[in-house]
């Protein structure tokens, strides 16, 4: 027992020696590998220049009209006529959908029979009045008779009253079986098909849609844009327009509403396009607040439901000190920006800069950089190695 005691210890520690022997062969390897890696990696080197520079906030938006109207029925009942069709251009009052008069005339010939009726009830109820007062007079009629007379006659002109507020809801509901445009526009679409059952959109309903009518001589964009970039808008900024769907077309507008609020489901990648500074894409939880830019002068190749691109200028710098974005780096935890700057020896040291306005390809220096030195459009094999990676402006 005793001897397979110190057998097994002598194969514990020549285990323990082995481990150790391959981690510090690792070790040496990595060592060399990463003084390797050093030794390869090749630096390329610009130096900041002097640029007149332009930041452009980017963009997509949805054209929509600025007046537009689901045009509903007022009053149940059934379509007898339409007429007009998608794409017509209309007038303000021009009728646009008739409902079968049917059922409403037949309904206004019984509340002027009832009416009729009422009014002789009242005749009626009045001559039994004056008779039972003259008898009152003479003292052969008693105050209860008399007082039962007064009430029937008043009761006959409560009822006369009632049938007349019921045939003038039914005059105004025979003006609502002719439905007009309320203002002069284009109908985008109708649904309305003779004999259809529609729905009158009352208190508590929202009724059928007959069809869609719009003012297609005021449009507008509509775009989300996300927390970061909104901040650099205002109210009359002017935009550049172009479509996707259409390259030579192009028009102007102008910034007339930026919401207070974020929209309530308004959260995600961001609308701009990456151009709203230095690490300007925002992250996937940055909120977006709805934007709404007149089209001035649109055309009729403009139509709603189009994709437009909207270009907001927002920044410009004369003749400013900048180097290209892919030099700039961003560390999003401490919230700054930052470049490797070329030394005598050895690899380039990262330096703290302050950046301002931004373009496609190059970004204002405010702060840290002089303008002969030099900085590296790679990181550093130090840099490199760090766990985790420090995220950059061009992974953003």
């Amino acid at each position: 027992m005793c001897c397979g005691y110190v057998s097994m210890k002598r194969t514990l520690f020549i285990l323990l020696a082995l481990g150790l022997l391959v981690a510090g062969i690792t070790w040496s390897v990595r060592q060399s590998r990463d003084a390797g890696d050093a030794a390869k990696l090749v630096y390329t080197y610009a130096k900041p220049q002097l640029r007149d520079l332009r930041q452009v906030l980017t963009v997509n938006g949805t054209i929509t009209p600025v007046l537009s109207t689901e045009i509903k029925s007022e009053v149940n009942g059934r379509i007898a006529v339409v007429r007009v069709n998608a794409g017509d251009v209309v007038t303000a009052g021009q009728v646009l959908v008739e409902l079968d008069l049917g059922p409403l005339r037949a309904q206004i010939d019984s509340a002027q029979l009832a009416i009729a009726s009422a009014r002789l009830r009242v005749e009626s109820a009045r001559q039994d009045l004056e008779r039972a007062t003259t008898l009152a007079k003479r003292e052969f009629f008693n105050a209860k008779d008399l007082e039962t007379a007064q009430t029937a006659y008043l009761i006959s002109k409560n009822d006369l009253d009632v049938q007349g507020a019921q045939m003038r809801v039914l005059e105004d509901s025979l003006k609502k079986t002719t439905i007009a445009a309320p203002y002069a526009g284009t109908i985008l679409s109708v649904a309305a098909r003779p004999g259809m059952v529609v729905t009158g959109a009352e208190s508590g309903r929202d009724g059928n849609t007959l069809l869609e009518l719009a003012d297609l001589s005021r449009l507008r964009v509509e775009a989300n844009i996300n927390e970061i970039d909104v901040i650099a808008l205002t109210i009359g900024m002017p935009v550049d327009i172009t479509f996707e769907s259409m390259r030579d077309l192009k028009a102007a507008g102008h910034i007339t509403f930026i919401s207070p609020a974020a929209g309530r489901n308004a959260q995600g990648g961001g609308g701009s396009g990456g151009q709203g500074g230095v690490g300007g894409g925002g992250s996937s939880t940055t909120h977006e607040f709805p934007v709404q830019i007149a089209v001035e002068q649109a055309g009729p190749r403009i139509r709603p439901g189009m994709t437009a691109r909207l270009g907001v200028e927002t920044g410009v710098a004369h003749q400013a000190l900048s180097v290209a974005v892919a030099a700039v780096f961003y560390d999003f935890e401490k919230e700054e920006a930052y470049v490797f700057v070329r030394q005598p020896a050895g690899e380039p040291v990262r330096r703290k800069i302050v950046t301002g306005v931004r373009s496609t390809d190059h970004v204002e220096i405010k702060e840290g950089l002089a303008a002969g030195e030099e900085i590296s459009l790679q990181k550093p094999a130090s840099e490199r190695r760090k766990t985790p990676p420090a995220k950059t402006d061009r992974d953003s």
